[in-house]
C-alpha cells in the first residue's frame, strides 16, 4: 500500500514538474516575443529620428533624397530600409481637380468612362451639399448597395477611408493609393519628388514617359530628389517607410507621415502611423 502510495506521489510530483517546465517555457517565449517586439519598435523609431536628421542636414551632399529613393540603415545590430516621399510629391485627395483624378484612374486601368464615374462619386464624397454628380453617389445609392454608412460630405480624413466611397475596389485602392495623400493641401503635385503611380496621373504622361523621367531623375546624381538646403520646411508633410529585417525572411514594416515643425523641442508632429 506504502508504495502504491509512493509511486501515486511521484507521478504527482512529475505532473506538477511537467506544468512547471511547460509554463516556464510559455513564459520565456512570451517575454521574448515581448522583449523582440520591444526591440523591432525601438529599431523603427531611431528609423524614423535617422531620416528627419537626413531630411534637416545642411550639407546638400548628405540630405536623404525624398523622392521614395530606398536608404540602408543600420541601428545596433538591426538591419532597416528606409524611404522618404515628399507629400507634395503625391495628388491631393482632396484638393485635386477632376481632371487630375480622372487621369490617376486612368493611369490604374480604368477606362475614361469608368474613371469618369468613379472621380463623380470621390467627388460628392469629398464636397459638402446632397446634390449628386450624373455618375455621383449620394446617401440613398449607398443605402440601396445596402451599405450602412453615407458619404462624409466633407475632406477625406484618410487615404485609406477612400475604400468606402461606391466603386472602389481593394484592388484599385492598391493601385492609386501610392499617388494619393491627404497632407499636400495643394491642387497640384511636385513631379520632382513623385513616385511612379502619381507622374503617370499628368496629363499626357503615359506609364512608359513616367519610367523615363524616372530614369533621368536617377541620372541626375546626388541633387536628384533632394531639397536644396535653405528652402524652409516649416509645415510640409513626409511620408517615411521603415522596413526591419528580422532575419529568416522576416520583414517588419511601417509607414509613419510626420509634419515638420521649427522648434527644436518639437521638430516634427505624427499624423499617422500604420503598420504593413
Amino acid at each position: 500500500m506504502f508504495l502504491a502510495y509512493m509511486l501515486a506521489g511521484l507521478g504527482l510530483l512529475s505532473a506538477i514538474t511537467l506544468s512547471f517546465l511547460s509554463t516556464s517555457t510559455t513564459s520565456y517565449r512570451l517575454s521574448h516575443n515581448v522583449l523582440e517586439a520591444a526591440q523591432v519598435e525601438a529599431a523603427i523609431d531611431a528609423g524614423v529620428a535617422r531620416a528627419v536628421l537626413g531630411l534637416l542636414d545642411p550639407r546638400p551632399e548628405r540630405r536623404w533624397r525624398v523622392d521614395g529613393t530606398p536608404q540602408e540603415f543600420t541601428f545596433g545590430k538591426v538591419k532597416m530600409r528606409i524611404t522618404i516621399q515628399d507629400e507634395l510629391g503625391r495628388i491631393d485627395l482632396n484638393q485635386a481637380d477632376r481632371g487630375l483624378l480622372i487621369g490617376l484612374f486612368q493611369s490604374a486601368g480604368l477606362g475614361v468612362v469608368a474613371a469618369s464615374g468613379v472621380v463623380d462619386k470621390v467627388l460628392d464624397w469629398r464636397e459638402a451639399g446632397a446634390g449628386k454628380r450624373p455618375s455621383g453617389a449620394q446617401e440613398p445609392d449607398y443605402r440601396a448597395a445596402g451599405l450602412a454608412y453615407a458619404p462624409r460630405n466633407g475632406p477625406f480624413q484618410s487615404v485609406e477611408e477612400l475604400r468606402l466611397v461606391l466603386g472602389i475596389t481593394p484592388d484599385l485602392l492598391r493601385r492609386v493609393e501610392p499617388a494619393l495623400t491627404v497632407y499636400s493641401g495643394r491642387p497640384l503635385l511636385d513631379p520632382q519628388f513623385a513616385p511612379p503611380e502619381a507622374l503617370a496621373a499628368l496629363p499626357g504622361m503615359s506609364k512608359e514617359a513616367a519610367a523615363a523621367a524616372l530614369a533621368t531623375r536617377k541620372t541626375q546624381g546626388v541633387r536628384a530628389g533632394i531639397i536644396p538646403p535653405g528652402v524652409s520646411l516649416r509645415g510640409r508633410a513626409f511620408g517615411i517607410r521603415v522596413q526591419v529585417d528580422q532575419g529568416r525572411g522576416a520583414v517588419v514594416t511601417r509607414e509613419v507621415t510626420i509634419r515638420l515643425t521649427d522648434q527644436d523641442s518639437q521638430p516634427y508632429w505624427v499624423l499617422s502611423w500604420r503598420s504593413r
